[in-house]
């Protein structure tokens, strides 16, 4: 497995200090690896083996450990095995455990040790935990591969690099096979001749069981594949609750707007799906309807849904939204008076303004992909991505560039 650099030098960053490291984000994302890698890392460092305590709460041995008071009992033990000195204690899949938080601010308080948990399911969060912690915590959120990182890990694959004997695929062609198969990290380890469609369909429904249904309690769940058979068919489309009602009501099922959006907070809260709100770019304010979502790996969503629904720039997309989020960016939907533009992406002050599509050779996309662009009068960055391999318009300055070579600078 590569090395997650992005996520590894912010473990590095803050280690050693007095605060709780959070990582979270969706199942099979590469938590438990990220973990493990930084481990290694410690010891690589120094740090001898016996003053590392790693559990992993999903592990059979461990599954009784639920109370808080069990927790802090096995933790103490541990600590004190250590004589004293500075340990490390790395929390798998925390979120089993009841209380979590007020144990790890007890053990900070008392006790000389680096603390690390993570999570699959954002409920770890919503029990007051950052007062508990007295906001001694600091959040890395992990997402699966990025398209460099797909080009890491299959650099050793049979034209993947140029040989002798197999002509080396284009760049893109390398996209459009990331975006078939997918992001997350484990179909990439798997056995020669597994179907990998298969494994994206177990993991999709261990999520939808372990950190949708049951971290949430959901009882009535009769209702949420038709639910998620709308989000997955309808990847990146202005929101709407009542196309859910209505979907859902074809199938004999009457459901109301809050079970709806109470049904869409448990996805997200899984990692299953990301919102992105509306920004009326003109007015400068977040809108509170017609948001999009999308799905954490496209991949799983054509071994679910397969061929049906989303077309290919919804694709395309949901790949950017990822990538847009692994880099560090709060993303909206910019609105501007009756056009919209795919991604209004934040960081600090700073504002880029993306659209994207198959191809910019349509006679249409000029007027629903650049002329948003060229009509938002800021100084802000602004592009048009799209499988193209070379730049074939520029219009008030505003060109398109191959969306594969974008996302390929990581």
């Amino acid at each position: 497995m590569i090395r997650r650099e992005l996520y590894l030098k912010k473990l590095e960053m803050y280690a050693d200090r007095d605060v709780v490291k959070i990582i979270s984000g969706v199942r099979r994302g590469g938590k438990t690896t990220l973990i493990k890698q930084f481990i290694e890392e410690l010891m690589e460092n120094g740090v001898p083996e016996e003053l590392i305590f790693y559990v992993n709460f999903e592990s059979v041995i461990y599954t009784y450990f639920r109370k808080p008071e069990e927790l802090r009992d096995m933790l103490s033990a541990f600590i004190d095995s250590t004589g004293g000195r500075h340990c490390y204690l790395f929390l798998d899949e925390v979120q089993c455990v009841r209380g979590w938080a007020q144990v790890a601010a007890e053990l900070m308080n008392l006790f000389d040790c680096d603390l690390y948990v993570s999570s699959s399911n954002s409920t770890l969060f919503e029990e007051d935990y950052a007062k508990t912690l007295n906001y001694r915590y600091v959040k890395i959120d992990v997402y699966p591969f990025t398209f460099s990182e797909y080009l890491e890990m299959t650099a050793s694959e049979p034209g993947h690099s140029a040989s002798e004997e197999i002509p080396a695929l284009s760049r893109t062609e390398l996209f459009k096979d990331y975006l078939r198969r997918g992001a997350l990290p484990g179909i990439y380890g798997l056995a020669a001749g597994t179907d990998a469609s298969d494994y994206m369909r177990n993991v999709y429904n261990t999520i939808l069981l372990k950190d949708v249904v049951q971290c949430n309690k959901l009882r009535d769940i009769s209702h949420l594949d038709k639910i998620l058979e709308y989000l997955l068919s309808h990847v990146g489309e202005t929101f709407s609750p009542k196309g859910i009602k209505d979907f859902v009501r074809k199938a004999g099922v009457t459901i109301s707007v809050d079970t709806v959006y109470s049904f869409l907070e448990a996805l997200e809260g899984a990692f299953l799906i990301y919102k992105v709100p509306r920004y009326d770019i003109k007015a400068d304010r977040e809108l509170e309807t017609q948001e999009k979502y999308y799905i954490c790996d496209m991949g799983m969503r054509n071994a679910v849904m397969g061929d049906e629904g989303a077309g290919f720039d919804a694709l395309l997309e949901s790949a950017l939204c990822m990538e847009l989020l692994s880099r560090g960016f709060r993303l909206y939907v910019g609105k501007l008076n009756q056009a919209q533009i795919d991604f209004m992406a934040v960081k600090g002050e700073d504002r880029t303004y993306l659209n994207c599509c198959e191809t910019v050779d349509a006679a249409e996309i000029l007027k629903t992909k650049f002329n948003p662009l060229v009509r938002i009068r800021d100084n802000y960055f602004k592009m048009v991505l799209s499988t193209d391999t070379e730049t074939k318009y520029n219009k008030g300055g505003i060109v398109n560039y191959p969306i594969a070579d974008f996302m390929a600078q990581g």
